[in-house]
């Protein structure tokens, strides 16, 4: 099996320890120079960029997202397009894959209009994932790691709800999903947490002061049913 990722990014990188071939494809020619069986759509402008230039966010979520796609229908390729749980406004909680999206922001907007194209051509697998994270992945857990390796008190929304899973967690998850011909839309996030605990176990890292604080209620966190009725078992 021949895998093509669109750039070599984090994600990229965690996904391609799972094969033995990988390629990256920086193109929609690329991909039909390498003749790829499968198609992990890497390259995103990530949470942070994606609000502050929705334009740029625009072009790479989607538009390049569903380029690269096209051509990798053409070969019968299958299209793995990672989403994320901000597609849906985080007023109800749970969400599970045949949930109405509803995007509060232009990185969950543009990933939702990445996804819905690349669905159109058929043979897909996109992956609704939690809340990314990592030491260095630029979702919106980053700015609590920043502020831990600062050394900061870290300021947590008590009524805030979401499904963190690392990076390092999501990429075997991913692959495993490709490699038992999984397709379709599935959510890929850990337990449902409280953002306040989510802050104690970042503190607990970087031995930082954490202050719960009562913010504005939001709940963007995933229904794992469909991901545990595969046989999956994600530890965060």
């Amino acid at each position: 099996m021949l895998v093509g990722v669109t750039d070599e990014g984090e994600i990229a990188k965690s996904i391609a320890k799972y094969f033995k071939e990988v390629v990256v494809l920086s193109s929609p020619q690329a991909v039909m120079k390498e003749r790829p069986d499968v198609v992990i759509h890497t390259f995103e402008v990530d949470y942070q960029e994606a609000n502050k230039n929705p334009s740029v966010a625009w072009n790479i979520n989607t538009w390049y997202a569903i380029n690269i796609a096209r051509s990798a229908n053409k070969l019968h390729a299958l299209n793995v397009y990672l989403s994320t749980f901000m597609v849906f406004n985080g007023k109800k909680g749970y969400y599970t894959e045949t949930s109405t999206p509803n995007p509060i922001n232009y990185y969950g907007l543009s990933k939702l209009a990445g996804e819905t194209g690349i669905m159109s051509l058929g043979n897909y697998l996109v992956v609704r994932l939690g809340a990314l994270h990592s030491f260095t992945y630029k979702g919106i857990l980053h700015g609590f790691y920043v502020a831990g390796v600062r050394g900061k008190v870290l300021k947590c929304n008590s009524n805030f709800y979401l499904s963190p899973i690392t990076v390092e967690e999501s990429a075997e998850v991913i692959a495993r999903l490709i490699k038992r011909g999984i397709r379709g839309v599935v959510n890929v996030g850990g337990k449902r947490r409280n953002m306040v605990k989510v802050c104690e176990e970042i503190s607990n890292l970087f031995d930082v002061e954490y202050i719960p604080i009562e913010g504005r209620y939001f709940d963007f966190s995933l229904d794992d049913w469909l991901l545990r009725s595969l046989g999956f078992t994600v530890r965060s």
